[in-house]
């Protein structure tokens, strides 16, 4: 066991050093989402600022789609801060947040679409966005707040806060959510409205990022710095595992198998959800790539438990027996936002119905697709890498009057209008 110790130490104090000295612009993957959608798996994270969406593809962690929000009452780009991706109804959206607004995003054809979004006006700045059970939730220091899924109305909010760490509020059912505040594990009853039990739990230092899991028979699970432990709602020790004393961070389950897994950071720790005895253990500091430091994790059952691991210098995908499937680096590339101001330009400003005229832009995202609506008349057209587009359009057979011409970004939602006026 000791050397075992050692070793571990000494690969710790490796990535460190390397991170050191090699980091420089690129960014950390610690937390994100995943989720099996039509038997393949689905991988979301905003740790760059973009919002990133990755698919299983034979070994393969391949990237769909990154986009950037663009904030409109301040003409800039900012940063999505959490996603949760959620099937509905034979299609897979991703709900996201940057600052004040809730957004939600639809997966088509490898491309972001923007579904609607909901700026609020009362300056509550948006911490995480989730699932309680069934619920879509938002989550600020000003509590949580329970939305329909188009983004409407909030239904409810809930008299719970984590400022510390937004993060540790989860809640697996309708029933319960846990939280970890101040070295305690809390147990919060939607049906009363109050906290239930106060587990205590063991941490070196104030809790940082911890997801805890709630199982179908409402035992709760949660790693500290010492053990992996299993409760009952009344606060009773089922079972525990002893690891090896480094950051407990996140525990996870499918809920479709009888094992649960958790990160320490030198690892990913798989564990007999009944005895709490040790299944199988993985170490990721090399796994994958250099930087390894497992920290967020997601288990998703797709033909078996899938074990995604946000994994400091990668994404890291495990199959049940804690082998690597596939991997996803972190890089110091650019995000695709758009690389200039909105503008539209036409050939010319005057036509008659049925003529052709030529509309050029730019300001919009690489690659995206617009749609371009010449006086009710619907119309498409593509990016190029940096943004720009150029298109035909025939002028609408409609009556002598000045139009106008808005176009559109399918994934930012940032749209530029020109004015054109029919003979």
């Amino acid at each position: 066991m000791k050397k075992i110790i050692f070793l571990s130490i000494a690969a710790f104090l490796a990535v460190l050093i390397y991170a050191h000295n090699s980091q420089g612009q690129i960014k950390s993957y610690y937390s994100g989402d995943a989720v099996n959608f039509n038997n393949q798996l689905y991988v979301a994270s905003t740790n760059t600022g973009s919002l990133e969406i990755f698919r299983l593809e034979d070994k393969t962690l391949k990237r769909l789609a990154q986009i950037r929000p663009f904030d409109q009452t301040y003409n800039r780009y900012s940063d999505f801060y959490d996603v949760k991706l959620v099937s509905e109804n034979g299609r897979l959206f991703a709900y996201t947040i940057s600052g004040f607004t809730l957004y939600k995003y639809e997966l088509l054809n490898s491309q972001l679409v923007l579904v609607s979004s909901r700026q609020n006006t009362y300056w509550e700045w948006y911490n995480r966005v989730d699932l309680f059970g069934d619920d879509l939730v938002t989550i600020s220091e000003k509590g949580v707040k329970v939305w329909n899924t188009d983004l409407m109305d909030v239904i409810t909010a809930l008299p719970l806060a984590n400022s510390a760490a937004p993060y540790n509020l989860r809640a697996s059912n309708n029933e319960y959510v846990l939280n970890i505040v101040e070295n305690n594990l809390e147990v919060y009853s939607r049906e009363t409205g109050a906290v239930q039990e106060s587990i205590a739990l063991n941490y070196k230092k104030t809790p940082g990022n911890h997801q805890t899991y709630q199982d179908q028979d409402y035992n709760l699970y949660v790693v500290d710095d010492y053990y992996a432990k299993k409760f009952n709602l009344n606060g009773q020790l089922l079972g525990s595992f002893r690891h090896l004393d480094y950051d407990g961070y996140d525990l996870a389950a499918s809920g479709h198998t009888d094992h649960v897994y958790f990160s320490n950071g030198l690892g990913v720790v798989k564990l007999n959800s009944e005895t709490m005895t040790l299944s199988a253990f993985r170490e990721t500091a090399n796994l994958g790539g250099p930087r390894g430091w497992a920290m967020g994790l997601e288990v998703v059952y797709a033909g078996g438990d899938k074990v995604v691991v946000f994994n400091n210098g990668n994404i890291l995908v495990l199959d049940d027996k804690l082998n690597l499937q596939a991997s996803y680096a972190a890089t110091a590339e650019m995000s695709p936002a758009a690389q200039e101001n909105l503008y539209l330009n036409l050939d010319r400003n005057i036509g008659s119905a049925q003529s052709t005229i030529t509309l050029q832009g730019g300001g919009f995202f690489p690659g995206e697709s617009l749609n371009i609506d010449f006086a009710g008349v619907i119309m498409s057209a593509i990016a190029d890498n940096r943004g720009r587009f150029s298109q035909a359009l025939t002028v609408p057979d409609l009556p002598a009057q000045r139009r106008d011409i808005k176009v559109t970004g399918a994934t930012s939602g940032l749209h530029f209008s020109a004015a054109f006026t029919i003979q």
